[in-house]
């Protein structure tokens, strides 16, 4: 071998080894980021540590660290960086926001608002980014669900011990405090954890999950779970016959255990005005005896007076933040209502595009191309097969949409965004094409003689 050929082989080795060596670093900074936003953000746990003064720092600076990680991962490996379209609407989302101020009130609780969906909307920009590595997205559905078993134990202890987290006497809510959100967090969960659950336990891990929910008491959550198992089972992603028979077991088992619960006195506190609340919110009892039902009726009134606002200015809406400062107790506890009522048709297609795009990137999840495999391999990628990662995916979209109805929050919720990083898996043009440079052989470079 000549000299002249020494720089070039050393240049060829060194080029081999670069994408492996950092690739594993950009795997190993972004599954740092995906465990800190699981253990701190998902669960819930970072907001009621802030909230109890049991934890020093804001949830604010988690966001900062996850999004350093996902900057740092990129660097590493711009190969991947998930989603195109979710990244585009993540900015068009802020966008959206940060114009809707100009015609607010200007208020702080305007601006307040405002930040919010722009943190939001980096949030998602971060969680994409982290988790477009298909090894970092087993680490995370992993992650996802041990979050989702502890917060089902929690509720479960919670049972005996009313209101330790809660805010709603009889309703169990864990580190989230809302039992509505502690119940939309449990479908994500078991959504987004499902493909890492060995098939032979996929119903029972299902099944856990809906007597974490059942204790919220949530209406929305209790309707949402049927749903997306009915999607789920509608898909084949699940065995009909055998969630029948664990269901049909597990509420004979329930039922055992809260009636010797109510024969030894631990459910005591449910007698009176308390078990008359949790008899409505169950529908147990006829409506002269339970009289009117206030929550949904509430909650109609304020859907109402939303589209009441819009039909005031139904181009560009009140501005962004006037659901929160109008003459209620609440905001509208629906997101459509609210996108109508502060930013107009200008802004109304902010969530149906999201679930657009969720849409289409859970259903093209498994159409992956070639500059999406490097030296990944089927034993190193995600968790599950591709048919239980689409039905999953598209349950988890129908999920957000039906969500939507029951919560204005929707597009902030931080389980909300790192599902919809979990599914932006769809690589953009751009970043095959920086693939496809940086994995051209040298010798194929053209040189200069």
């Amino acid at each position: 071998m000549s000299a002249h050929a020494l720089p070039l082989v050393s240049a060829r080795a060194t080029e081999s080894t670069r994408p492996n060596s950092t690739g594993g670093m950009s795997a190993t900074m972004r599954s740092a980021g995906t465990l800190l936003a699981v253990g701190a953000l998902f669960s819930g746990a970072a907001y009621w540590g802030w909230d109890t003064g049991r934890l020093p720092v804001p949830p604010i600076v988690s966001m900062v660290i996850i999004i350093a990680f996902a900057a740092v991962g990129v660097l590493l490996d711009i190969r991947r960086v998930g989603s195109g379209a979710m990244l585009a609407w993540g900015v068009a989302n802020a966008c959206m926001a940060m114009a809707s101020f100009l015609w607010s009130s200007g208020s702080d609780i305007a601006l307040a608002e405002t930040r919010t969906r722009i943190l939001a909307s980096m949030q998602l920009v971060a969680y994409v980014v982290v988790l477009a590595d298909p090894r970092v997205r087993r680490v995370a559905r992993l992650a996802i669900i041990a979050s989702s078993l502890v917060t089902v134990g929690i509720n479960l202890w919670e049972i005996t011990h009313p209101m330790t987290f809660s805010m709603s006497l009889g309703r169990s809510a864990g580190f989230y405090v809302n039992p509505n959100i502690t119940g939309a967090a449990l479908i994500v969960g078991m959504l987004l954890g499902l493909p890492a659950v060995p098939a032979r336990l996929r119903e029972l891990f299902m099944l856990v999950i809906a007597v974490g929910v059942f204790t919220t008491l949530s209406r929305g959550a209790l309707l949402c779970w049927g749903a997306v198992t009915t999607w789920l089972l509608v898909a084949r992603a699940i065995r009909g016959r055998r969630m029948i028979l664990l269901t049909i077991a597990s509420m004979t088992f329930a039922v055992s255990v809260a009636g010797a619960m109510l024969a030894s006195g631990e459910l005591g506190y449910l007698r009176g005005g308390a078990e008359k609340f949790v008899r409505q919110r169950l529908a147990i009892g006829n409506r002269e005896e339970l009289g009117a039902d206030v929550s949904a009726s509430s909650r109609s009134r304020l859907a109402m007076h939303a589209l009441e606002m819009f039909g005031e200015r139904p181009w560009i809406g009140h501005g962004v933040g006037a659901t929160i400062e109008w003459n209620e107790t609440e905001s509208t506890h629906n997101v459509y209502a609210r996108e109508l009522a502060e930013y107009g048709l200008l802004g109304a297609w902010v969530a149906p595009l999201l679930l657009l795009v969720g849409w289409r990137a859970a259903s093209s999840m498994e159409r992956t191309h070639a500059a999406d495999e490097d030296t990944v391999t089927r034993d190193h990628g995600d968790a599950g097969d591709g048919s239980i990662r689409r039905a999953t995916a598209g349950a988890f979209v129908l999920f957000i949409g039906l969500w939507g109805f029951f919560s204005h929050n929707v597009l902030d919720d931080p389980f909300i965004l790192i599902g919809l990083g979990l599914i932006a898996t769809i690589p953009t043009d751009a970043t095959r094409a920086v693939f496809q440079m940086k994995n051209t052989p040298i010798s194929s470079l053209p040189t200069v003689i």
